[in-house]
């Protein structure tokens, strides 16, 4: 795949600038205690002072290393910015070391690190430039194997072939080069782009090019819009097929979307994948492992906390301890939705009676010194602590600690179609909205935050908001 030697590139250029960059601070300092011996025994003196062994000077490359690959990142070293060509690679290799420089020295004064030595340093960041170079040629070399770059054919309308020729040249670090262009029958020759690449033919040219042409890979990118197309290419792509050459079809007859985009497999039949929700299996088996155990851990630690809770509700006022109500889950899933009851038993009964003043715009009812919430439950309700019997949600499955609130059956029926996206990730116990004001926003800004979650959902994320969510609670921010 075109993306995994995209990655194995740029994680092979990681490598090798860490790896060289450390050998050039050894050699660094290898010299210079080669060249201060020569000296001091020449003269009969200490000439260049005192030089601290090496070991001394590793515990700096946890300051370098990471200060390197960073600054390298933001300079476009790594990834689909990388350059074209070894100029501006060298170009923009000067410009991350000048900052490197400057940064690595800046951090030596600020923290008084007097056993550094200057001309250690100072031939560390000369040759540091040479060495990073020699890495990334070996990685040239041998990752990319340049001996057998990938020769490609780019077939289709004549703006789709231009333009995914351009993209090719601006990635030949990634060890592709173009054979020729081809043509759907539409057009007979390239505008004037500069392209320097030959028209060799149509579709129906294609067996016979591959046959006299080293081709290792197909690219059709068709006229946008031209299903019938695809019908012409069924001969051809059986042909390619019989002698092993890789077709790789643009994918630009359907309507462009959010949606990330993967193949699958299912029984025999290749399937093109669009989902706008995360599709990780593994991080979300992972994710789901995690809830389960803390959730267990969390009632079993909690359990003489539920009880007193259940006890000061039940002394306090007539009723269930537990609100249980049907939320909607996972894409719909109705489930019962628990929380320890805060409002008084005829609470749903005299709702209307109270919408004019609802404090929340769109299907959601909130309002400050709501007179059906109980004393005991005003204070759940600031501390939320009403919400712990979601614990047992989680352990079942229902919910997670993270993700978009659990919605009422009714308010999502009244939801426009973009807010319903919100139900493509598991409820959580706790979510953007809960750390970002709560009931202090809009509706509109509560359901445009779950998207967001959702669009950019690592277990990273889950860890910070769930961080973020303890000062929140118990400043009891936006709560009513």
């Amino acid at each position: 795949m075109i993306s995994q030697r995209a990655r194995v590139v740029t994680v092979a250029y990681v490598v090798a600038d860490l790896a060289t960059t450390a050998a050039a601070l050894f050699t660094a300092h290898t010299f210079r205690l080669a060249a201060g011996t020569i000296v001091d025994a020449a003269v009969g003196h200490e000439v260049f002072g005192p030089l601290y062994p090496f070991g001394r000077y590793v515990p700096l490359l946890g300051i370098i290393l990471p200060l390197w690959a960073a600054v390298f990142y933001v300079c476009g070293l790594y990834g689909g910015r990388s350059a074209r060509s070894l100029h501006p690679e060298v170009s923009r290799l000067f410009r991350a070391l000048t900052i490197c420089a400057l940064l690595f020295g800046f951090t030596i004064f600020a923290a008084k690190l007097g056993f550094v030595s200057r001309p250690v340093i100072l031939l560390f960041l000369l040759i540091n430039g040479p060495f990073i170079e020699a890495g990334r040629s070996l990685v040239r070399a041998f990752v990319l194997d340049m001996s057998a770059r990938r020769h490609l054919l780019i077939a289709g309308g004549r703006e789709q072939v231009l333009d995914t020729a351009s993209k090719v040249e601006a990635h030949r670090d990634w060890g592709m080069e173009i054979v020729g262009l081809v043509s759907d029958g539409s057009w007979t020759a390239p505008d004037a782009r500069g392209v320097r690449h030959p028209l060799l033919g149509t579709f129906d040219d294609i067996p016979r090019l591959v046959q006299r042409h080293v081709v290792d890979e197909v690219i059709v990118v068709g006229a946008g819009g031209r299903l019938d197309q695809l019908q012409r290419l069924e001969p051809v792509f059986l042909r390619l097929e019989e002698q092993g050459v890789v077709m790789r079809l643009l994918v630009n007859f359907l309507p462009q979307s959010l949606s990330q985009i993967s193949f699958d497999e299912f029984g025999g039949m290749p399937l093109l994948t669009f989902s706008t929700a995360p599709r990780n299996e593994a991080l979300l088996v992972i994710r789901r492992c995690a809830d389960a155990v803390v959730a267990g851990l969390l009632l079993l630690l909690l359990s003489p906390v539920l009880l007193a809770i259940a006890l000061a509700i039940k002394l306090t006022s007539p009723g269930p301890v537990l609100f249980r109500q049907t939320r909607c889950g996972l894409h719909g899933r109705p489930f019962t939705f628990l929380k320890f009851r805060s409002m008084r038993l005829d609470a749903e009964a005299i709702k209307p009676t109270l919408a004019r003043y609802n404090e929340m715009d769109g299907p959601v009812f909130k309002m400050t010194n709501d007179p059906r919430v109980t004393p005991v439950g005003r204070f759940l309700r600031r501390t939320s602590l009403d919400e712990l019997p979601q614990l047992w949600n989680i352990l079942r499955g229902d919910m997670s600690f993270v993700g978009p609130r659990p919605a009422v059956l009714e308010e999502v029926e009244r939801y426009e179609p973009w807010q319903r996206r919100r139900l493509s990730m598991k409820p959580g116990l706790t979510c953007l909205w809960q750390v970002s004001g709560r009931n202090e926003l809009t509706f509109d800004e509560w359901m445009r935050l779950d998207l967001e979650y959702i669009d950019n959902w690592s277990l990273w994320l889950d860890v910070k908001i769930a961080l973020k969510t303890i000062p929140a609670v118990l400043l009891g921010r936006g709560a009513k």
